[in-house]
């Protein structure tokens, strides 16, 4: 939710080797809502993305009002 962006994650199913891959493939909006999600089969998800949402989450939540810029450097 402090990112305050849409995600949009993918993840595959099945196996290969010894790695087997969950799928779980989700989206997520600007509030850290899961809008659309799949289960562990192969699966295709659609969702409908409010872009103008992320600028409205931002301005709720000012996170980024916080960040201390000035430690950057020293990373």
């Amino acid at each position: 939710m402090q990112n305050q962006v849409t995600i949009a994650m993918c993840n595959r199913v099945g196996e290969e080797g010894d790695v087997t891959f969950a799928g779980r493939s989700v989206v997520v909006d600007s509030y850290g809502n899961v809008i659309s999600e799949a289960d562990g089969q192969e699966r295709l998800i659609i969702a409908d993305i409010d872009l103008s949402q992320t600028a409205v989450a931002r301005k709720r939540r000012p996170f980024l009002g916080l960040r201390r810029p000035e430690w950057y450097a020293l990373m």
